[in-house]
């Protein structure tokens, strides 16, 4: 046993350096302040909001499903290796104390999220139950259970191979987290005992089922590769990172927008820049979400046109930000060195993808604010574009790849 808990101390003080380590470069950035004046000015909105919070609006649905989206995407950090499915399975009847002792340390850490966003909606329960801080400190507790509830159901469906079936866990759980949520917040305590007994009977018929199964080990390492990959292709937006995969698609149906980079030698790293991010799900897939969310975030703010000009900017800042790695994408083939083709050519063609992209990304989003009548955030929100991606963008990832290539 000693041995067992020995190679958990090993493994979370080995997790613990290298999160420390990218954290030091993730909370030393630029983007961090862009951050902080972002968030200053959504809180200042949010309290304007409250005080003009129209009649009739569902905040006790808006806030169970914030919290029941949060409670419900719960899991297991195990640290398994890959390694581990050789040297550790013969030793899995022995493993419980190692696997008890990351239960308690992803339900721990998972709480910090969950602490956000019952502060940031704290203002709006108060605004519109009218209730005390008691009856939310009753909320919270309720919250804190349900979470313990949500990791350990979500752990119990772990030992099923099936993916149909973790989905429809996850589905299931979504929807009793909504309801138990909602009859909380709206002080429904004999409905929500109900649903709580629903939940209480789902796990112990499930953990009696989980006896008669293995232990999956190859899902737990798919789940711990994707879960680390996450983390680095967040920190490759700050440094360079070594362990990062990439994934890349073909997406035939996209290849007719090469056809316009001219056949010309000084166009190789045009043809390589563009195809390389028509491919990577760590860049075609970043612009597509956020240029989706956003859009959607602008939409819904059609009001306030001043906000929507800001987030147009905002959100080709955060893009080509992101991006940024693209520059270094190929940096791991030597071959490239052979190529003769300039360095000052390699970077125009970088900015010049970076530029289009970023441009159409603004026309985008400002055509769905001239959608909402927003004339006035619409032009503001180009001007602002046009001076970020054309005039500051440039020598801002100018310093950032200097930065990066000295860190490396």
């Amino acid at each position: 046993m000693n041995s067992i808990l020995g190679i958990w101390k090993t493994r979370i003080e080995e997790y613990v350096k290298e999160t420390r380590s990218y954290l030091k470069y993730m909370l030393n950035d630029h983007l961090v302040i862009v951050m902080i004046f972002f968030l200053a000015g959504a809180a200042s909105w949010y309290s304007k909001w409250l005080k003009e919070m129209p009649e009739g609006f569902p905040a006790y649905w808006v806030m169970a499903v914030i919290f029941s989206f949060i409670l419900t995407g719960s899991y297991v950090r195990t640290l398994i290796k890959e390694a581990d499915l050789v040297f550790l399975l013969p030793l899995e009847a022995k493993m419980q104390p190692y696997f008890q002792q990351a239960f308690r340390f992803s339900l721990l850490t998972q709480l910090f999220p969950l602490a956000a966003a019952a502060l940031a909606l704290a203002p709006l329960y108060f605004e519109a139950s009218g209730q005390a801080f008691s009856a939310y400190f009753i909320l919270l507790i309720q919250l804190l259970v349900l979470k313990g509830w949500n990791t350990a159901m979500q752990w119990r469906m772990t030992f099923f191979g099936e993916k149909n079936m973790r989905v429809t866990d996850w589905i299931v759980r979504l929807l009793l987290n909504t309801i138990a949520i909602y009859f909380a917040l709206a002080s429904s305590y004999g409905f929500a005992a109900a649903v709580y007994l629903i939940m209480a009977a789902l796990y112990v018929y499930f953990k009696m089922i989980d006896k008669k199964k293995s232990f999956k080990w190859e899902l737990h390492i798919e789940d711990e590769i994707r879960r680390k990959q996450r983390f680095y292709r967040m920190a490759n937006l700050f440094t360079d990172v070594p362990h990062l995969r990439k994934q890349a698609k073909r997406r035939a149906y996209l290849d007719w927008m090469l056809r316009f980079i001219p056949y010309e030698q000084r166009r190789t790293f045009t043809y390589m820049y563009g195809r390389a991010f028509i491919r990577s799900n760590d860049y075609f897939g970043i612009v597509v979400r956020l240029t989706a969310i956003f859009g959607i975030i602008i939409a819904y703010f059609s009001t306030y046109e001043w906000v929507s000009a800001a987030l147009i900017v905002f959100t080709v800042f955060i893009t080509g930000i992101q991006l940024t790695p693209l520059f270094d994408h190929f940096s791991h083939l030597s071959l490239q060195e052979l190529y003769p083709v300039k360095a000052a050519e390699k970077r125009k063609s970088f900015f010049g993808l970076l530029h289009i992209v970023l441009s159409v990304q603004a026309l985008v989003l400002s055509a769905v604010a001239g959608a909402m009548m927003q004339w006035t955030g619409m032009l503001a929100g180009l001007a602002g574009s046009a001076l970020l991606i054309f005039v500051i963008l440039k020598p801002y990832c100018n310093s950032r790849l200097k930065k990066n290539a000295k860190r490396s």
